[in-house]
């Protein structure tokens, strides 16, 4: 998908540059995080011990005592992760309703502890690895010095970088889709000249127009000139190859005119082999040129993106063949609805439609008749006569060149050839079948004309 998706190649790139760098952002983020709570937790240490310092007190037991609770809450819980202990050189103690009395702070490693004044250290506490301060004083209001020991299990950190990583997160989760979304935004809005290359492009294929528009942005510029000297280049090709067959075509004209008349006069003087066959030969000639021109004016105008009415065009030639030649003693019919716009030069459908009803008036006996059926994107039209029909055994050769089933018949065999490449040129079909009347329906498929989006 995205070795052929330019945008999603585009998008998806971005998606991943976005994601490695919000990740790395967001480990770099989290260990800051980290540092600075455990910052606080230290500082919240301290504080604590300062404050514990003021509220001793020793009772005339020689016990201690704390004036009243300390100000955090989460001293009471039992085993609530945030402890304190104060000890006497006697040996009294009191601690803190979260040890439960059964609980003790450790003293920390004994290389340190005239390090342990004031600065927390990492130790193994009675609920898990804990930071603790171990400070020993004299309190301006006692008369002997105090130990105190403060201590808060890192599960506490842990939790708390728990709920700061899961909102940080979140956050970059948003912003990564926020901006994967202005990326895409970005990526279509920055595509659109592209898809105004397209919509130009399909313009020129049905003849809209022959050339792409020139205020596109620079960067495909160069791209949008060099296609509009290729579509130049190819018309005038084109235009060259008509006038060349035409040209081509009228130069064989005069010299099988020529041997034509040779012929006849070979015929009058008695040779009437030799002018059988010269006049085959010319007639012949004359079939190929007239078959070659008529293919040659049709693939010209294929691309040209005209379109026909179907109802005018039959209108015309059903008012035609019927005061005419073979038809006028026919009856014609059309049959379904015939308002459909046909993508097809209207020229090369009169000549298509007009070969199958001519077609259709030499062999038919009283009627003709024409169906359309809308097929959705295409349109079914079926030109059906009553007459003797088609042996199936013949039908794979009735749309050669020169090919005429009965030589009784006028025509020169060259009417459903062309009305079989016109069909092909316009991307449609064509094939013979079955008429409902007994005799043969020429079933022809063209597109449909539709707009360019």
């Amino acid at each position: 998908m995205f070795g052929r998706n330019f945008r999603a190649r585009m998008i998806a790139g971005a998606a991943i540059w976005i994601s490695l760098v919000l990740l790395v952002s967001g480990i770099g983020l989290s260990a800051v995080f980290r540092r600075v709570v455990a910052a606080q937790f230290d500082h919240d240490l301290q504080d604590h011990a300062r404050e514990l310092i003021g509220l001793v007190g020793i009772d005339s037991e020689v016990r201690p005592f704390i004036a009243r609770d300390l100000s955090d809450p989460r001293f009471s819980p039992p085993r609530s992760g945030l402890y304190w202990q104060v000890l006497l050189p006697n040996g009294a103690t009191i601690r803190s309703s979260s040890l439960q009395d059964t609980l003790s702070l450790p003293s920390g490693p004994e290389q340190e502890r005239a390090q342990l004044n004031t600065v927390p250290i990492n130790v193994e506490g009675p609920t898990g690895p804990m930071r603790l301060i171990r400070n020993i004083s004299q309190p301006p209001h006692l008369q002997q010095a105090v130990e105190i020991r403060v201590g808060a299990d890192e599960r506490l950190i842990s939790d708390e970088m728990k709920q700061l990583n899961l909102t940080l997160a979140t956050a970059l989760g948003l912003m990564a889709f926020a901006m994967v979304g202005t990326a895409y935004a970005q990526v279509a809005y920055g595509l659109r000249p592209l898809a105004r290359i397209r919509t130009a492009v399909a313009a020129v294929r049905t003849g809209k127009t022959n050339r792409l528009p020139e205020d596109l942005p620079d960067e495909i510029m160069p791209l949008v000139t060099e296609l509009n000297g290729m579509i130049s280049a190819n018309l005038s090709m084109v235009e060259r190859a008509r006038v060349l067959a035409g040209n081509f075509a009228h130069a064989l004209k005069t010299p099988l005119a020529i041997l034509n008349e040779e012929a006849k006069e070979l015929r009058a003087s008695g040779n009437e082999q030799k002018a059988k066959i010269l006049l085959e030969q010319c007639s012949r000639m004359n079939l190929l040129i007239d078959y070659q021109t008529a293919r040659a004016r049709a693939s010209a105008s294929t691309n040209a993106g005209s379109c026909a009415m179907l109802a005018d065009i039959l209108q015309t030639l059903i008012s035609t063949y019927s005061r005419f030649g073979a038809g006028r003693d026919k009856r014609f019919q059309v049959e379904g609805h015939a308002n459909i716009v046909v993508s097809c030069d209207p020229n090369d459908l009169i000549e298509l439609i007009g070969n199958l009803l001519d077609n259709a008036a030499k062999w038919a006996r009283q009627r003709v008749v024409v169906a359309v059926a809308d097929l959705g994107s295409t349109v079914l039209i079926s030109v059906e006569d009553d007459g003797p029909g088609i042996p199936k055994e013949h039908r794979a050769r009735i749309f050669d060149i020169g090919v005429r089933l009965d030589e009784q018949k006028p025509g020169t065999g060259l009417g459903l050839a062309i009305a079989r490449d016109l069909a092909m040129l316009y991307d449609g079909q064509l094939w013979i079948d079955d008429s409902r009347d007994g005799g043969v329906a020429m079933k022809l498929v063209l597109k449909k004309k539709s707009a360019v989006t």
